[in-house]
């Protein structure tokens, strides 16, 4: 009996085996790719002068660091150990030009023990990487859910108000880089930089992936229309902004693994979107109109804005999810189930 099953099952495993090669040959993402830290600085675009100036990164003394993810210190504590920071979390290096200014935007609610133990991380590697930078905090005020993508976007808006900045790093607060070489800089795609996170095995969770911490050029970001303003709940609206990305004919780049390794504080997730799913996969009929140059969803209102410390503090109401959710209902476009599998299992 047992060698009369053996056959047929060896037969479903091997065909089970060969339809995941071939499944993964014609998934292939040549739209996705990994590129090393130092081809961000491209220092030969410039005139010898301007070159000439260019605040150097010495990668030999950029190495892995041990994480505490979960000893809280005080922002007395982080500011002592860091007195180069200006108030509203600003440094740029003197006597030389960073090759990039850089804006870090963080959306935030109710996560301060996340928060210091982010900040006391974030500004000891910008300054080893000798880049001109200021983080803000997004925060949005209220109860309502929260909406990630939307606090992206309001403070990308907000960041532009305040300074002329050639990168922005969207950056999730949960998570800390390891390793110093991973620069907190922007090619002409969408970067991101969390490429392998402790809580997936150091590993990208699909080659799609957008989420985490990632870096756009201010134009690049604008080609896209931004993040979608209409997520309210955890999930998805990485997804969209993966598939903008791609629509605009940008990349997805990311440092190798053992560069771009990430731990995640650990907490309590939030509320997952309702449809999440469902919505995103009507994303192409939606992404032009549902993002930065929204009328109807990129309203908010700036109610406070100060220069602390350790960052700028942008609070923002940005308005009841009630009548601003996605009505998958009045989608023009819908993608298939083909192209659902396309973009999660390649």
């Amino acid at each position: 009996m047992k060698k009369r099953l053996r056959r047929p099952l060896m037969l479903t495993l091997l065909v089970f085996y060969i339809g995941l090669v071939l499944f993964s040959l014609f998934n292939y993402r040549s739209h996705c790719t990994y590129t090393n830290p130092e081809s961000l600085v491209r220092t030969h675009i410039l005139s010898p002068l301007k070159a000439a100036h260019i605040c150097p990164i010495n990668f030999d003394n950029l190495d892995v660091v041990k994480l505490d993810i979960f000893s809280e210190p005080s922002f007395e504590l982080i500011k002592q150990r860091n007195p180069h920071v200006l108030p509203g979390g600003q440094w740029k290096p003197e006597g030389c030009t960073s090759f990039q200014k850089v804006a870090i935007i963080i959306p935030y609610r109710n996560r301060l023990h996340h928060l210091k133990i982010m900040l006391n991380r974030i500004h000891p590697l910008l300054w080893k990487q000798n880049i001109d930078y200021q983080v803000f905090l997004v925060e949005q005020a209220g109860n309502d859910r929260f909406n990630r993508g939307k606090l992206m976007n309001v403070g990308f808006t907000e960041a532009m108000k305040i300074g002329q900045f050639d990168c922005f790093v969207f950056h999730d607060v949960d998570l800390l880089p390891e390793n110093d070489k991973n620069l907190y800089m922007c090619d002409d795609h969408l970067r991101q930089l969390s490429s392998a996170i402790d809580e997936t095995r150091y590993h990208v969770m699909y080659f799609n992936y957008a989420g985490g911490v990632i870096a756009m050029k201010a134009d690049s970001f604008l080609k896209i229309n931004g993040y979608p303003n209409s997520y309210w709940g955890w999930g998805n609206e990485d997804d969209d902004i993966s598939a903008r990305t791609q629509e605009a004919g940008l990349l997805i780049t990311r440092p190798p693994e053992h560069i771009g390794m990430f731990k995640m504080v650990r907490h309590v997730k939030e509320t997952r979107s309702e449809n999440g799913y469902d919505a995103f996969l009507g994303w192409q009929g939606r992404w032009m109109h549902d993002g930065l140059n929204s009328q109807n969803t990129m309203n908010y209102t700036v109610k406070q804005l100060v220069h602390l410390p350790l960052y700028t503090n942008i609070t923002v109401d940005i308005g009841p999810s009630e009548g601003h959710r996605i009505d998958v209902t009045k989608d023009t476009t819908h993608e298939s189930f083909w192209w659902f599998l396309k973009f999660y299992f390649p």
